[in-house]
């Protein structure tokens, strides 16, 4: 114990040390031989000054998630040579990112063979310079026409460049001889505006010529039978700014998405259905995700129909492309069909059944424990206003009994809370997911850090609930292979089938039996007043069917799971469209499992009026002799006939020692179920609503 601690104060001072040395810009990261750096203080007394040029080398969607220094001279562009001063003794100050990036150097390096003097590169970069708290500029995109005054109005590109070939209003906006009246709407001229942008972009030009949305002979006819209306530069591209638009807050990833729906809704409707879509829609303004998005797959300005041999996406070329986000990709995995509609059954046939196979397991399973929950709690309610007395001496009796019977061991209360803790960190990070529309699920998700650090909690909570389930099939292997022996026959040692079926399916087993159907059926004649209330043996059908589905959704959910989070690794053997397939099945099998635990398990083991507030018995493991009698006489009986009754009875339970703590852990989780509960609930009413 104490050489841990002694390594963990060394560790503690190494890093605070080696803090130090990184604020005091001592760690030379980033930077090139000959390229002289310069603190970010030092860097910050040369603002405005005569001659003193910062030089911004950073990505479009990085100044739009961190900004840039004011004035700071915006380079990420393949003519950036022309965007710098002419004067060779002016000075620049290159910044990248941060340390650990070479950017700036590298551009600060060549800009110093260009003949230029005085070269400084601050090593820090934007994000140290937005965490100390000094000055940075942000802009935000408006129509400049209803600006209130022309003098706040900027145009969001040009404008940060200040040398070079600049365009100015007249290029786009002039008119007439000379261009020498300026209006709004003739920059609107869908003749004139890809012209004019193409004098200055000639590569992006080149492509853009021969895209989709340049020719529009190629578009497929809207809705309405009529050709669609033809994009121009300006479609994608805002130009004007003012600090007034939250649009302009996004990132570049985030405006595509919000871009193309405008045009596209019904494939946006069907990419949102998928991981990148949810991971999109959910990032906060200003969030960069790490997710692919529109243009990642189909291209910029070469945009061209998937049959089209050049298209990013054309047989040839679709594992290509995948393979800028996915390593490890294959022809299955990129034949993962991005916006496919388990709507539509003459396209996707295989996923409408599953859809309809699926839907049709949620309502069954949901209308029959619902009914059953219903009747079982108007039974207990009738019971307890009509037998008052009895029902409060019966409670008490529960409650004084002092004879405790073992019922769960330590192990199988570690693994039920482990269980019931993974559970519950499964539905947090994956109904806003589910339900990404929701009007609280943006806010879960922040909890959570955005939606990748949800993705991350999702793989830790099925970690732990993989090694809880793998620990029980292990427990099963284990106790039957010690038990082995008394499903042998004694006269020739061999094993006896009627003994193995015996043990499958005897009133011990989890195994459903004919006596159970026996015992629903008596139960709900019990609900309907017909007859008297059922006793059950060890275990209940409704606890077996708890136990099975658990068996079921590890298969179902589980292998879908890993299905997704690992598509490359199982693409090499399953076709490209199982992913869509597993995507369906997780999601709907996960909000049966997520609902049926809130609703139906917390009903039948805490909530009904015999049980409530809460039955404590899987935290303690055992229950009183009186409870037994009540609900499972049949065992009872079985318990006292066998012998084993003495047995079971736990002398020295130590329960009372961590009562407390179990009380808040269990009172914990199931307020935080009932919320979820409620949230899938508000949920659905809002999307009926809609």
């Amino acid at each position: 114990m104490k050489k841990s601690l002694i390594k963990f104060i060394i560790l503690s001072f190494f890093m605070f040390f080696a803090q130090l040395a990184y604020a005091d810009g001592k760690m030379q990261i980033g930077i090139i031989d000959g390229i002289t750096p310069i603190s970010m203080a030092d860097a910050e007394k040369l603002l405005d000054k005569k001659d003193i040029y910062f030089i911004d080398v950073n990505s479009e969607e990085e100044r739009e998630n961190a900004g840039y220094i004011p004035n700071a001279i915006l380079v990420n562009a393949e003519n950036w040579q022309n965007l710098l001063p002419n004067d060779f003794n002016a000075t620049l100050i290159f910044y990248g990112s941060n340390r650990f990036t070479y950017n700036a150097s590298s551009l600060a390096n060549l800009s110093k063979k260009m003949g230029y003097k005085n070269i400084y590169v601050m090593l820090d970069g934007i994000e140290s310079w937005v965490i100390s708290g000094r000055k940075v500029q942000k802009e935000q995109i408006e129509k400049w026409q209803n600006a209130k005054d022309i003098k706040d109005f900027k145009d969001s590109i040009h404008s940060r460049m200040y040398f070079g070939d600049l365009p100015s209003c007249r290029d786009c906006h002039g008119k007439g001889e000379n261009q020498k009246k300026i209006e709004y709407y003739n920059a609107a001229n869908l003749d004139l505006i890809n012209n004019n942008c193409a004098t200055c972009h000639k590569e992006a030009n080149k492509e853009f010529k021969h895209s989709i949305h340049q020719n529009i002979s190629q578009m497929a006819l809207g809705k309405d039978g009529k050709e669609k209306k033809k994009p121009t530069c300006t479609t994608c591209h805002e130009i004007h700014t003012n600090n007034n638009n939250v649009f302009d807050l996004m990132t570049l990833k985030q405006r595509s998405d919000f871009k193309c729906g405008e045009c596209h809704q019904d494939k946006q409707d069907r990419y949102h259905d998928t991981f990148h879509g949810k991971a999109m829609f959910l990032n906060t303004p200003g969030s960069a995700p790490k997710v692919a998005a529109c243009f990642d797959c189909h291209g910029k300005h070469n945009i061209l129909k998937v049959n089209d041999l050049n298209s990013t996406l054309s047989p040839i070329n679709r594992v290509k492309t995948c393979m800028e986000c996915h390593p490890n990709s294959n022809e299955n995995f990129a034949n993962f069909i991005a916006h496919a509609d388990h709507n539509d059954r003459n396209n996707f046939p295989l996923l409408n059944t599953a859809y309809i196979f699926m839907t049709c397991l949620v309502v069954g399973v949901f209308a029959f424990f619902g009914l059953h929950t219903l009747l079982w709690s108007i039974r207990l309610i009738i019971a307890r206003i009509k037998n008052p007395i009895t029902w409060k001496k019966a409670k008490e009796n529960t409650h004084n009994d002092k004879i405790l019977i073992k019922r769960f061991s330590t192990f199988h209360k570690i693994q039920h809370f482990f269980m019931a803790a993974s559970f519950l960190g499964l539905a947090f990070s994956g109904l806003p997911q589910k339900f990404y529309t929701a009007p609280w699920a943006q806010t879960m998700i922040n909890l959570m850090g955005g939606p990748l650090n949800a993705t991350l909690i999702h793989h830790i909570s099925a970690i732990i609930m993989f090694m809880v389930f793998f620990s029980h099939i292990g427990e099963i292997i284990l106790v039957n292979w010690k038990r082995r022996d008394l499903v042998r026959n004694p006269n020739t040692g061999k094993l006896d089938k009627k003994k193995i079926f015996k043990a499958l399916f005897g009133p011990d087993s989890l195994m459903p039996n004919l006596q159970d159907f026996k015992d629903m059926k008596a139960h709900f004649k019990w609900f309907f007043g017909k007859g008297e209330r059922p006793q059950f043996d060890r275990w209940t059908y409704w606890e077996k069917f708890d136990y099975l589905a658990v068996f079921w959704g590890m298969f179902v959910i589980g292998f879908s799971g890993l299905v997704l989070w690992f598509p490359t690794f199982f693409t090499l053997i399953l076709p490209g469209w199982m992913i869509n397939l597993c995507t369906l099945i997780h999601s709907d099998e996960a909000l049966l499992a997520t609902g049926f635990i809130f609703a139906i398990h917390f009903f039948n083991t805490h909530f009904r009026a015999d049980r409530f507030p809460m039955d404590m018995v899987i935290f303690s493991g055992v229950q009183s002799e009186s409870e037994i009698r009540q609900e499972r006489n049949n065992y009872y009986k079985r318990l006292i006939e066998s012998g084993k009754l003495e047995t079971l009875k736990e002398k020295n339970s130590k329960f009372n020692s961590y009562k407390g703590i179990a009380k808040i852990i269990g009172y914990a989780m199931l307020i935080t179920g009932m919320i979820f509960l409620f949230l899938m609930i508000y949920a659905f009413i809002i999307e009926l609503l809609k």
